[in-house]
């Protein structure tokens, strides 16, 4: 496979190229100004020069005579020949002179300029019409040229080395980054200590890296346990059911129906773990009544007058419908499972959030094991039965921080278990 270039040579390409097109323009454009300026001045001098000429060719004495060599030496001379036609192409500086000259004089068709290959400067004597006053013209272009290109070397390998130190500043917190990719997604603390003086978002992208490997593991130690807890969850009613198998209990109507009874119980367990991996972060969120939504759950529990219930008539709430109510159901089969009656479900609300709290009247849950529950498989074994997947308060925790919110729990006074969910009114 080829090699992709590296980010250095590519900042450190479109900074060249950059600086290269910005000195390019630069350079043409300070050619044209400068040959532009130049003209204007040529114009000017070749003007002065021609006049000048054509005043002393009236005068016959000795000084203007003499003068007039001197011009001539200097390239200056009379011709009563018309000027030849052009055998080359006009550069656009000795068009600007023949331009500048003419508007000078008032009478452009005075000034002819002409290139065969020598580029000359003809003006009409305003004394005698059949007398043009010829001058060599100078050309300063490739000079100009020359040392426009020259200014540009130098300045591109100025350029060249400021953008190889700006690349380098760029692309040396990136550099770090990537070879501290690694330690970030493990959970290793390099932040403070190798990427000291990196720019914000690199730091950024740093903690973002290492949240994601936070992520990733936690994600990985849910699934090693979701596993584990598979496999026990099933192993006992699995014995328990090839072991009615090979006794024949089939047949007794009270060990069929306890057979039925660990199908059941395998069945719920199936169902707690794929609505754990399936959490509902997909889920669309649209508005409905959370007043109706726990009537329609109150209504299918097997005991319905056990439960009371303490609340506003209506509570409009932006939500995941199936997820909530799978999370508030949870609520519930956990009270009716470890809890004792009479159970109660109490909502209210303020500017800020809703609350849903779910309140059974059991044994409650030492403080010890408080701390353990809602870990994904963590039963309250100790004081609340033992039965059930312990995923329970898992998925009703894990929907309540999808929807911005959290889940807390605690003792009742002076006994019970309450569970509430909270939750922000815009989350």
């Amino acid at each position: 496979m080829k090699r992709a270039p590296s980010t250095f040579s590519l900042i450190l390409g479109l900074l060249v190229l950059a600086l290269l097109l910005a000195l390019t323009l630069a350079s043409i454009l300070s050619t044209r100004v400068s040959l532009r300026a130049g003209s204007d001045t040529y114009g000017h001098l070749v003007v002065a020069a021609a006049l000048t000429a054509d005043e002393l060719s009236v005068h016959k004495d000795a000084e203007s005579m003499q003068t007039l060599d001197q011009l001539s030496g200097a390239g200056l001379r009379f011709s009563t020949t018309p000027p030849p036609k052009p055998t080359i192409r006009l550069s656009p500086l000795l068009m600007d002179i023949g331009y500048t000259a003419g508007n000078i004089l008032g009478d452009p068709s005075r000034v002819v300029v002409t290139q065969d290959p020598n580029p000359q400067i003809w003006i009409r004597s305003a004394h005698d019409p059949q007398t043009w006053i010829v001058m060599r013209a100078l050309s300063y272009r490739r000079q100009v040229i020359a040392s426009s290109i020259l200014v540009m070397l130098l300045a591109g390998l100025i350029a060249l080395a400021i953008a190889s130190y700006a690349a380098r500043l760029l692309t040396r917190p990136l550099e770090r980054l990537a070879s501290h990719a690694q330690a970030l997604l493990a959970g290793e603390p390099v932040l403070q200590t190798q990427l000291t003086g990196s720019p914000l978002e690199v730091r950024e992208l740093a903690v973002a890296i290492g949240q994601a490997g936070e992520r990733l593991r936690h994600a990985s130690r849910e699934r090693e346990l979701m596993l584990a807890g598979i496999s026990h969850d099933l192993r006992t009613p699995l014995a328990r059911l090839r072991l009615a198998l090979e006794l024949g209990d089939a047949n007794d109507p009270q060990r069929r129906e306890a057979m039925v009874a660990d199908l059941e119980e395998l069945d719920n367990a199936l169902e707690q773990c794929l609505a754990f991996v399936r959490d509902g972060r997909d889920e669309p969120r649209r508005d409905i009544d959370i007043v109706t939504l726990i009537g329609q759950l109150l209504a299918l529990r097997t005991n319905p007058d056990d439960w009371q219930w303490r609340g506003p008539p209506v509570l409009t709430a932006t939500v995941r419908p199936s997820l909530l109510r799978r999370a508030i159901g949870n609520l519930m089969d956990n009270a009716e499972r470890y809890g004792a009656a009479p159970f109660e479900v109490v909502v209210s609300t303020d500017h800020a959030s809703w609350s849903m709290s779910v309140i059974d009247h059991g044994p409650g849950v030492s403080a010890e094991l408080q701390q353990r529950l809602g870990r994904p498989f963590e039963r309250g074994d100790q004081a609340r039965g033992g039965v059930g997947s312990g995923l329970g308060l898992s998925i009703v925790a894990r929907a309540a921080e999808l929807h911005g919110g959290a889940l807390t729990w605690q003792n009742g006074t002076p006994d019970g278990f309450v569970a509430t969910i909270r939750i922000p009114v815009s989350p």
